[in-house]
C-alpha cells in the first residue's frame, strides 16, 4: 500500500497531486534557480480542492497517524485556478479516463455532465461515439429511475448515492446496455427522451407478463444479472417486430413478448422449448440460463429468447 510504502521504505510520490484555488490568488518572485522562479504563492483562502491525488493525500494522513515525523514530508503540488467546479471535474476526467481504478460508473457521470455543459460535437470530439453514446444513455437510465410511470421507478442507485432499500442494481449496469441499443440503427436519429419512454413502455409490459418479479425483485434475476442485459438487448428485436406491425406501443411489445409464455418444440434448447414462467427467473429454483451471471451465459440466454419469440411469431 502507499502507507506501507511511505513507511517502511522512506518513499516519496513521483507524480505532483492536482489541487485548485477557486479565488484569487498571486505569486511573488523572491528569486530564480536552474530557471525555475522561487516566491510565496498568496491565496485569498486557505481551501484548496483535490482534482487529483484523494488517495495520495490519505495515504499521508494515515501515515502521519502512525509516525510524526511524516508532519513535515515533502509533496509535489501543481495548483490552478479554475473558477467553475466543472473544469475541476474535467481535469479529473482527463488525468483519469485511462486508469482502471477509476469507477466506470463515476466514468458515466462525468460524461453526461460534459455532454450537458458542452453539448454533443464537443464530447464526440473529445471522446467519440462510444463517449456521446454513454453521455446519453445515463440520460435514459436517469429517465427511468426518476419518472413515477416507469416500473424502474427508484430501483437504481446512482453513484454516490447512499443505498436504500428499493435499489436493485446500480446505474452503471444498466447504462452499459443501454449503450448497445443506442448504437442499433432504429434509434439512430431518435431523441432520447423517446427511446427512454420505449424503454418504459417495453419493462411495464413485461411488468404485466411478470408482475411478481417486480414486487419481490430480489428474489428473481429479471431486473439483475443475467435478465437486465438479455432483456434490454431483446428490447430491439421486440422494438422491431413491434414496427413492422406498424404499431410501436406498450400494447403491441407485450403481445410481442407474450410469446415468451408459449410453448416452442422446434426451440433447440430444452430449456426454452415450454412456457418461460415466473419460475424461470427465480433464485431459487430456475434453471441455469435464468441466474447465471456470467458473460457468456447472458449472451446465451438472449440468443434462445430471441429464438422464442421468432418461433413463437411464425
Amino acid at each position: 500500500s502507499a502507507v506501507r510504502y511511505l513507511i517502511r521504505e522512506l518513499g516519496c510520490f513521483p507524480t505532483s497531486i492536482l489541487l485548485n484555488v477557486r479565488g484569487e490568488m498571486s505569486f511573488t518572485e523572491e528569486k530564480t534557480h536552474a530557471g525555475f522562479s522561487v516566491g510565496t504563492l498568496d491565496t485569498q483562502s486557505d481551501e484548496f480542492w483535490i482534482i487529483d491525488g484523494q488517495h495520495r493525500v490519505e495515504s499521508l494522513k494515515r501515515a502521519i497517524s502512525r509516525n510524526r515525523d511524516f508532519n513535515d514530508y515533502p509533496i509535489i503540488v501543481s495548483i490552478l485556478q479554475l473558477p467553475d467546479r466543472f473544469d475541476e471535474m474535467l481535469l479529473f476526467y482527463i488525468v483519469n479516463r485511462r486508469q482502471k481504478g477509476v469507477k466506470t460508473d463515476l466514468v458515466y457521470r462525468h460524461l453526461q455532465r460534459m455532454l450537458l455543459k458542452k453539448g454533443e460535437e464537443w464530447l464526440l470530439d473529445l471522446e467519440g461515439k462510444r463517449g456521446l453514446a454513454r453521455g446519453y444513455a445515463v440520460e435514459i437510465v436517469d429517465i427511468l429511475n426518476k419518472d413515477p410511470v416507469s416500473p424502474w421507478y427508484g430501483k437504481i442507485r446512482e453513484v454516490g448515492e447512499a443505498k436504500q432499500i428499493d435499489h436493485i442494481i446500480k446505474d452503471r449496469e444498466m447504462v452499459s446496455s443501454v449503450v448497445d441499443i443506442l448504437g442499433e440503427h432504429y434509434f439512430k436519429n431518435m431523441p432520447i427522451k423517446s427511446i427512454a419512454y420505449l424503454l418504459i413502455d417495453y419493462w411495464n409490459a413485461l411488468y404485466d407478463i411478470y408482475p411478481e418479479c417486480f414486487t419481490a425483485p430480489k428474489e428473481f434475476s429479471m431486473l439483475q444479472k443475467p435478465g437486465l442485459p438479455a432483456l434490454n438487448k431483446l428490447f430491439i428485436d421486440v422494438y422491431g417486430i413491434a414496427l413492422q406491425s406498424g404499431d410501436v406501443s406498450e400494447e403491441s411489445m407485450y403481445k410481442v413478448l407474450s410469446r415468451l409464455l408459449e410453448e416452442t418444440p422446434a426451440h433447440p434448447v430444452v430449456d426454452f422449448r415450454y412456457s418461460i414462467g415466473v419460475d424461470f427467473w427465480s433464485f431459487d429454483s430456475g434453471p441455469v440460463y435464468g441466474v447465471t451471471a456470467t458473460r457468456q451465459n447472458i449472451q446465451d440466454l438472449y440468443d434462445n429468447v430471441q429464438e422464442k419469440i421468432w418461433l413463437a411469431g411464425r
